[in-house]
């Protein structure tokens, strides 16, 4: 398939170049960077706030955009840097009238598809090209409990990506974040609402006896 301007050429003549010139210490920096991508990405699905979440996928975006780029995968590193685009725009979301619109949600999805197609490499650049979708939805949404449910999904689908093109460090990333997002969904969404529930009969009942 036809790749813009020869991305896949591109791409590993730049890993070729750099690891030419830095040799062991290359691998070492690209790794070194996953690592501090998977203790971001593990902080960011414990936070509780949007606002929070958003600031910390941002940096764990711009590590992941360095990290892929190094390792001459230009299709991750595309849809990771649509994707920190994207955070700005939906940051701004219940703060500007024209970011709440539903053309943005649009408007990235099709960017996200229309920038695989242009690096598509094969069949398996499908786990990364959905997970950039979901990942779209999940930070448009306002809710942090969907939020917490759709990116379940989205990692797994990392975690394949992992598997396949056995990027290490970016799998063991994907599984922290994997149990990371399912303590979030059990911490949050579950055992918080029952405490939500509770909270609310106890205050039914304190208004009864009033």
């Amino acid at each position: 398939m036809f790749n813009l301007l020869s991305l896949t050429d591109l791409s590993h003549s730049i890993v070729s170049a750099l690891s030419g010139s830095l040799g062991v210490w290359y691998a070492v920096l690209y790794n070194f960077i996953g690592v501090i991508a998977i203790a971001v990405k593990v902080t960011e699905t414990q936070m509780k706030k949007r606002s929070k979440i958003l600031f910390f996928a941002s940096i764990c975006y711009a590590l992941w955009i360095t990290y892929f780029i190094l390792n001459g995968n230009f299709t991750n590193a595309i849809v990771n840097t649509v994707g920190i685009i994207q955070l700005f725009v939906f940051s701004q979301r219940g703060k500007h009238k024209w970011a709440d619109s539903y053309f943005w949600l649009a408007f990235f999805i099709v960017v996200q598809i229309v920038a695989s197609f242009f690096t598509w490499s094969s069949w398996f650049s499908i786990f990364s090209i959905i997970a950039g979708l979901i990942s779209t939805v999940a930070y448009f949404v306002i809710d942090e409990k969907l939020y917490r449910y759709l990116f379940a999904a989205l990692i797994s689908l990392w975690v394949i990506n992992g598997i396949v093109y056995f990027y290490w460090i970016a799998l063991i990333h994907d599984v922290f974040a994997l149990i990371s997002i399912i303590i979030a969904i059990v911490r949050y969404n579950i055992l918080g609402a029952k405490k939500e529930i509770a909270k609310d009969q106890n205050q039914e009942n304190t208004s009864k006896i009033d």
